[in-house]
Order: C-alpha cells, then sequence, then structure tokens
C-alpha cells in the first residue's frame, strides 16, 4: 500500500520520523512505501531535509504541501499551531488522520474539533491524533535541534506517547499505533491532560528555568566577563533560546501555566533551601542533597538507557492500518459511510 505522508514543520525530530519511515520502506519485505512532502518556513530546513533523503519534495506553502495527504504530522512553534489548524482543517481530505507532535495535546484538539471537516450529523470526516516522540537513549544529550541532527534510528526501542481524543475512533488510533511501531518505537497511551500536565515538566520547566538563568547573569554586575566565560555546562542550559522565540515560550507557557507553576514552586522550594544551607555554611546538608541527586540519577539513568520501567503499563494492540489491509479499508468503509450520512 502507498500512503501520502506531509510534515508540517521539519526538525530533528520529525525529519527523523520521516526517515525511519524511509528506512522502513527499503526493506524487502515491506508492505507499505511513503511519498513524503515537507513543509516549513525555513527554506533552509526543508532543503536540508531534502538533501537527507528524508522528504522526496517540499513546499512552503501549508495547502499545497499537504493536498491529498493521508497522513499529516505537525511539529510547528507554539505561535503558528493555531494559525495551521485553523488552515489545514477544512482542506483535509476525508479519512486524513493527522498527528500531533506539539508540547501540549489539549490545545490541538479543541482546534481540531472546532476546524476540521464534518459530515451532515456533525460526525468528524478527518481525525486527530497526539504523538509524542521519546528519543531514545543515544539521542538524548544533544543540543542540535535541525534536520541535519536528524537520524533515521532515533526512535528505535523508545517509547512513543500516543494521546487520542476521546471522540477519536478505534482506527485512527490503530494507524498512529502502526506508524510508530514501523518507526521502530514502542507505542505507550497516555490522557492528553495528564500529557499536559507532565510536559509542564520534562519541557516547559527547563526552558523557564534556563530562561531565568540567563536572566539572572545578564542582570548582574559581572555580567561582562561572564559573557566571555560561557562553555557548554551554561550553554546548554539556555539553549532553548536558540531554537524558541519568545512568542512561542510565552504562548507555550501561558497554555499550560497551572501546571508550570506548580512544578516552578517545588523547585524553588529546593533552591530556596539549599541556598540557606549555602549562606549558612551547612555544607552537610548540601552533601546529602547531592548525595540522593547522584544515587537517584544513577538509578534513572540505568533505566533511562535499558529501557526497563516497571510501573510501565503494557498497551493493548489495536488492528490497525498499517498492521494489516484491513484498517485501512475499515477507514475507508467508515469515510464513505459518514459522507453519506449513514449511521454506523
Amino acid at each position: 500500500m502507498h500512503v501520502h505522508v506531509s510534515i508540517v514543520g521539519l526538525d530533528r525530530i520529525s525529519t527523523s520520523f520521516a526517515l525511519a519511515l524511509k528506512r522502513y520502506q527499503s526493506q524487502p519485505k515491506a508492505q507499505h512505501s511513503f511519498t513524503i512532502i515537507g513543509s516549513d518556513s525555513s527554506a533552509q530546513a526543508m532543503k536540508a531535509a531534502h538533501k537527507l533523503g528524508a522528504i522526496d519534495n517540499f513546499d512552503r506553502k501549508l495547502l499545497k504541501a499537504t493536498e491529498n495527504a493521508d497522513i499529516v504530522v505537525i511539529k510547528s512553534p507554539p505561535a503558528a499551531l493555531e494559525d495551521i489548524y485553523t488552515r489545514l482543517g477544512p482542506a483535509l481530505k476525508p479519512g486524513a488522520v493527522v498527528l500531533d507532535m506539539g508540547d501540549l495535546k489539549e490545545p490541538a484538539i479543541a482546534w481540531a474539533r472546532q476546524h476540521f471537516p464534518v459530515n451532515d450529523r456533525g460526525m468528524p470526516l478527518a481525525y486527530l491524533v497526539g504523538v509524542t516522540p521519546i528519543v531514545n537513549a543515544t539521542g538524548l544529550f544533544t543540543s542540535e535541534a535541525g534536520p541535519e541532527a536528524a537520524t533515521a534510528d532515533l526512535f528505535d526501542r523508545a517509547e512513543f506517547l500516543i494521546t487520542p481524543d476521546a471522540a477519536c475512533p478505534s482506527e485512527a488510533i490503530a494507524l498512529a499505533e502502526d506508524v510508530v511501531r514501523l518507526i521502530g518505537g514502542v507505542p505507550r497511551f497516555m490522557d492528553p491532560a495528564e500529557h499536559d500536565g507532565l510536559t509542564a515538566a520534562t519541557e516547559q520547566l527547563p526552558a523557564l528555568i534556563g530562561a531565568a538563568i540567563f536572566y539572572a547573569l545578564q542582570q548582574s554586575e559581572g555580567w561582562p566577563e561572564l559573557r566571555r566565560m560561557v562553555n557548554p555546562t551554561l550553554a546548554l542550559s539556555f539553549q532553548m533560546l536558540r531554537h524558541q522565540t519568545p512568542a512561542d515560550l510565552s504562548l507555550a507557557f501561558n497554555r499550560n501555566k497551572d501546571n508550570l507553576a506548580r512544578h516552578l514552586g517545588n523547585v524553588i522550594r529546593t533552591l530556596d533551601e539549599l541556598r540557606q544551607a549555602l549562606a549558612t555554611g551547612d555544607m552537610d546538608k548540601v552533601d546529602a542533597f547531592l548525595t540522593v541527586v547522584g544515587r537517584e540519577w544513577d538509578k534513572w539513568d540505568v533505566k533511562r538507557h535499558s529501557g526497563q520501567w516497571e510501573e510501565a503499563p503494557t498497551t493493548e494492540t489495536l488492528p490497525g492500518p498499517l498492521g494489516s489491509l484491513g484498517g485501512f479499508l475499515t477507514m475507508s468503509r467508515r469515510k464513505k459511510r459518514e459522507q453519506n450520512g449513514e449511521e454506523e
């Protein structure tokens, strides 16, 4: 089966996704092939992804790049997302599945409900499934975020969070699961609200703290000398300022402000205790803190590299469009029924 895929927003993650699809179709026993069209506001990003062989062609015009797409992958900056959904939604062909790779899933669900095409009974004709790639351990510690750093094995044996809307049909969810397996990932299902709460800690909290570190140092009297002494340890702490605009950061923080404020409060309490210990010379307390951190870090590092998380739930395997032809045919029948206004 040949599948048309469009990728809106080309960075390390989305380009690695495309490379993994291309790797799959190069296998002698591959049952599916892909035509992949990329779109990005940056001509350099599109050219880089094309040079890598991740995409077959590219077009900066959103609707041109996504026309006739069976699967649309969205990996764009927060400030661009609402506009993308507003313009893309009505143009999606019936049966299309959008895989949203954005940090926050609940806003995307709301935009899809508002803008995706529906039939005469108000039933959706295109579907949104949130997906969040978790890179494997070999690709974890790097500051490179552009398509030039993409690799086909970035998701091998790594978890891929699938966060569908509660109203999403099982066939669309199964398609997302099948795609994840094709690129070497391990599907794990999660509620969108739970996902966004965790994202506040894993993505937005480090970005906010990094911005705060940069601001505090830049405002200090020693900045004229400090700025000349920046090495990787400090630079990596605020690397997101290279890849995200103030507008993108502000939107992301605002859309998840309650969760972010809660996690930030926990960090502030920890930092305040450390500040007091240092100010009073209580190095025993600092040493105890570092001992705990070192021990827990070692535990986490071993598990992160092994991928063995004892608390990870087993996932239910659903019959899917890319696992067998039945799923895609089921989606086709559903599309025809919904277009004709027939009952399930």
